[in-house]
C-alpha cells in the first residue's frame, strides 16, 4: 500500500513537472488608453495593421518563436473582434502552440485584467507578459535563463523587466517613454523607475544607496513591455517582490503605442531592423512579398500603369495605381485603387481604400473602405477613419481626425465638435465628421510601471501622466505627442529632420571656419551614432548641404558651379569616408543625389556638374556612374529619364574615355605580346648562336 501511495506521488509529482514545462504567455489585448482615436472607436489597436500586417501578429509570432506554447490573449475593448481574428487565422491551427482569447470586458487597467486572469486559475508556471502591440525579434529563451538563474539565488525575484537601450531621441521612443532607470550593478535588480522627469536634475534618497552600495543609473532606456514572471506575482501585491531588469543586446523590440512609433516602426521593419520579421520573408504564411531596389516590397497581383513608385514603399497584391501617378515613401494595403496622376507621399493605405483622380495624400492614415474623391487634398497629419468619404475637391487641414462614427459612441462621450460644420468642409459627396476630445482631466489611472522606491518597492511619482490612461477605445487629445510621424508647425521635429539639420550646421561651420576635413568627419560620424544612421543616409545627409550655396538664388549659372565645384572639393574626403567602395553602394548614392535634385528646382540643372565632380575627386567611380545610367535606360520613367539628358554628354565622355581605355590596354597587351615574340626570336637566335659555336669547337 505504501509502495502504490509512494508510486502515484512520484507520479503526481511527474506530471507536475511536465505542466510546469510549459511555458505560457499573457499578451495584453488591450492598451488602456486613447493615442489612436478615432481609429480605435471601431477596431483595437492589437488589429491595426503594421507594414498590412495586424500589430498582434507580431506579438504572437515573438511568443512562438520563443517556445511559448499556451498564449492568452486578454481582450477588454472589441474582444469579439479579437477573438474571432485568432479563432480565423492560422493561429488556431499552428501546431505546437495554443492561443486562445481570454475576454474580460470589466477591466479597466492592466492590473485589473492581471487579477482576473489570476481568478481563473489558468497560470502555472513562469510566463512571459507582454503588451500586444510589441514587435521584436529578441531570444526569449535568453531572458528566461537568466530570469530562472536569478530565482535560484533570490527567490523573491518575482519579474525581470526586458529594456533596450536608445537615446533620448531616439526614433522609437516616445514621450511615455522618458524614464530614469536605476539599478544594482551586482544584482540587476530595479531600484529605481521614474517616469517622465520634467527637470535636469531628479531627487533620490540617501536610502536608495546606503541598501545599494553599487548603482547604475540609466537615461538610455526603454521598457519594452516584454516581463518575464514567475506565478507567484499574480498572487499578492507587487510591493511584496523584487524585480530585476534584463537589458537586449543587439537585438529588436519597440512597442507601437502612439502615431509617432507606428511611423518609427514601419520604416524600422521596412528596413529590415526587425528580420526575420520583414515583409518578404512572408512570415505570417499568407502574403507574397518580395524585395526589389530602393525597399520596395510588392506582393503578386499588383498592376502598375505609367506610374512611379519611389524608396521605402509597400504594396499588397490585387492593389492597381493609375497613370501619372507618384507614390513614396508609403504604405499601400491590399485592394487598393488608386487613379491617374495621384500624389501620395509617407501615406499608409489601408485595405480597400480609393483614391480617385487628381488627389494628393500626404503623411497622413487612410483607414480602410475609406474613399478619397477627384482632386481632393489630405494634408499631413491627418486620419481618415473606416469608410469615410472625402468629396471632390475637398482639403483637409493638417491634423484633421474624421471619422464615421456619431457624438455618443463609445470612448466618444467629450466629443465637443459640431458635425453640420466638419460636413461643408468634406466636399461635394463627402461623409464623416471632425473627431476631438474636449480638453478637461482624464480619469487618472495607476500607469503599469510607476517608480521604485529605496528598498526596491514600486511607489507612485508626481511625474506620472495620467492623459495616457483610458481604456483601449484609444482616444487621445491633439497633444503634440500625437501628431503623426512627419512634418507640420504643430508637428514637433522629427530625428530625420534634425539630423539632416544638425548636419548641415556641422558642414557649414567646417566650411566656412577651415575646418580640417577628420574634423568634420569625426562630428558628422558622432552625428551618424546619436541619430542611428547608416552609411549611405550620412553621405546624403553631407552632400545635402554641400548642395545648398549660400546665396544661390542671386547667382548666375556659372557662378553657381564654381561655387558647387569648390564645395565639393573642399567636402570630397568627408564623403568618401561614409562611402564604401561598392559599387552598387555608389549606384544607390547617385539615386539619393537624384532625390535630392527632385525636391530641389534650383539644384536640379546642375545635377551634371555635381556627378562631375564627385567623379573628378574620386567620390563616385565610373563604373557606377554608367551602371547607373543603365539602369535608369532600362526603366519605364519618363521623368526619371530627364536625368540621363541632362548629364548626356558627361555619359558620352565617360563611355568614350572607357573606349579608349580599353583601345590602350588592348593596343599595350598587342605590344606586350610583339615584346615577348621579339624576346622569344631573339633567345632563340642566341641559343642557335650558341649551338653554333660549341660544333666549331
Amino acid at each position: 500500500m505504501a509502495k502504490e501511495d509512494t508510486k502515484k506521488k512520484e507520479q503526481k509529482k511527474g506530471s507536475n513537472e511536465q505542466r510546469e514545462e510549459v511555458l505560457q504567455g499573457i499578451v495584453l489585448g488591450d492598451s488602456f488608453d486613447r493615442r489612436f482615436s478615432p481609429i480605435t472607436l471601431e477596431r483595437p489597436r492589437t488589429l491595426l495593421p503594421l507594414v498590412n500586417i495586424p500589430l498582434l501578429d507580431y506579438t504572437l509570432e515573438l511568443l512562438a518563436s520563443g517556445g511559448v506554447q499556451q498564449i492568452f490573449v486578454l481582450c477588454c475593448a472589441h474582444a469579439d473582434q479579437i477573438k474571432k481574428y485568432i479563432e480565423t487565422s492560422r493561429w488556431s491551427k499552428l501546431p505546437g502552440v495554443k492561443v486562445e482569447a481570454v475576454i474580460d470586458k470589466n477591466s479597466k487597467s492592466t492590473g485589473d485584467a492581471l487579477r482576473n486572469i489570476y481568478s481563473y486559475n489558468i497560470i502555472q508556471s513562469d510566463f512571459v507578459l507582454i503588451s500586444g502591440d510589441v514587435v521584436s525579434n529578441m531570444n526569449i529563451s535568453n531572458a528566461l535563463k537568466v530570469h530562472k538563474e536569478r530565482r535560484e539565488k533570490d527567490k523573491s525575484v518575482l519579474m525581470t523587466m526586458v529594456f533596450k537601450q536608445a537615446s533620448p531621441s531616439h526614433r522609437t521612443r516616445s514621450k511615455q517613454d522618458d524614464i530614469v532607470v536605476g539599478f544594482n550593478r551586482d544584482t540587476a535588480q530595479l531600484v529605481h523607475y521614474e517616469n517622465s522627469p520634467k527637470k535636469k536634475n531628479i531627487r533620490l534618497p540617501s536610502e536608495l544607496f546606503t541598501k545599494n552600495p553599487s548603482i547604475q543609473l540609466r537615461y538610455d532606456l526603454i521598457d519594452c513591455h516584454i516581463d518575464i514572471c514567475s506565478p507567484e506575482i499574480m498572487a499578492s501585491e507587487i510591493l511584496d517582490y523584487k524585480m530585476s531588469t534584463y537589458v537586449l543586446q543587439g537585438e529588436y523590440a519597440a512597442r507601437v503605442k502612439d502615431l509617432r512609433t507606428y511611423h518609427s516602426v514601419s520604416k524600422d521593419i521596412i528596413h529590415r531592423w526587425t528580420f526575420p520579421m520583414v515583409p518578404d520573408n512572408n512570415f505570417m504564411c499568407n502574403t507574397t512579398y518580395t524585395l526589389s531596389r530602393q525597399m520596395i516590397y510588392k506582393e503578386r497581383k499588383v498592376i502598375f500603369h505609367d506610374c512611379v513608385v519611389g524608396e521605402e514603399t509597400v504594396i499588397g497584391k490585387d492593389t492597381e495605381i493609375g497613370d501619372g501617378t507618384v507614390v513614396s515613401h508609403s504604405i499601400i494595403g491590399r485592394n487598393v485603387k488608386i487613379g491617374n496622376n495621384v500624389k501620395i507621399h509617407g501615406a499608409y493605405l489601408w485595405d480597400g481604400v480609393v483614391i480617385e483622380d487628381n488627389a494628393t495624400v500626404t503623411k497622413s492614415i487612410i483607414c480602410e473602405r475609406a474613399v478619397i474623391k477627384a482632386n481632393a487634398t489630405v494634408s499631413e497629419g491627418s486620419i481618415v477613419s473606416f469608410g469615410v468619404v472625402i468629396g471632390e475637391n475637398a482639403f483637409i487641414e493638417p491634423f484633421t481626425k474624421i471619422t464615421m462614427q456619431q457624438p455618443g459612441a463609445d470612448d466618444d462621450d467629450d466629443y465637443d465638435g459640431e458635425p453640420t460644420e466638419v460636413m461643408t468642409t468634406l466636399g461635394m459627396g463627402g461623409k464623416g465628421r471632425r473627431w476631438t476630445l474636449a480638453n478637461g482631466p482624464f480619469n487618472e489611472l495607476v500607469p503599469r510601471n510607476n517608480a521604485v522606491d529605496a528598498a526596491g518597492n514600486p511607489v507612485q511619482t508626481d511625474n506620472d501622466s495620467s492623459d495616457d490612461n483610458q481604456g483601449d477605445t484609444d482616444t487621445d487629445s491633439d497633444s503634440s505627442v500625437d501628431k503623426p510621424p512627419i512634418g507640420g508647425k504643430k508637428d514637433p521635429e522629427t530625428d530625420h529632420a534634425k539630423f539632416y539639420r544638425e548636419v548641415a550646421s556641422t558642414v557649414r561651420r567646417g566650411i566656412s571656419e577651415k575646418h580640417n576635413t577628420d574634423n568634420i568627419s569625426l562630428e558628422v560620424n558622432s552625428l551618424k551614432f546619436a541619430f542611428d544612421r547608416d552609411f549611405l543616409d550620412t553621405s546624403a545627409a553631407v552632400l545635402r548641404a554641400v548642395l545648398n550655396v549660400p546665396n544661390r538664388s542671386t547667382m548666375s549659372l556659372n557662378e553657381h558651379v564654381v561655387a558647387l565645384k569648390s564645395r565639393i572639393a573642399h567636402l570630397a574626403a568627408v564623403l568618401q569616408k561614409f562611402l564604401s567602395e561598392d559599387q552598387d553602394v555608389h549606384v544607390d548614392f547617385i539615386f539619393k543625389i537624384q532625390d535630392l535634385c527632385d525636391e530641389d528646382d534650383v539644384i536640379k540643372p546642375l545635377f551634371k556638374y555635381v556627378l562631375h565632380s564627385l567623379h573628378d575627386k574620386e567620390v563616385l567611380a565610373e563604373e557606377a556612374i554608367l551602371s547607373w545610367a543603365d539602369e535608369l535606360d532600362g526603366d519605364d520613367d519618363e521623368e526619371s529619364k530627364e536625368y540621363l539628358s541632362l548629364c548626356a554628354d558627361f555619359l558620352t565622355w565617360l563611355r568614350d574615355a572607357e573606349e579608349e581605355s580599353d583601345d590602350e590596354e588592348e593596343d599595350e597587351e598587342d605590344d606586350d605580346e610583339e615584346e615577348e615574340e621579339e624576346e622569344e626570336e631573339e633567345e632563340s637566335e642566341s641559343e642557335e648562336e650558341s649551338s653554333g659555336d660549341e660544333s666549331d669547337d
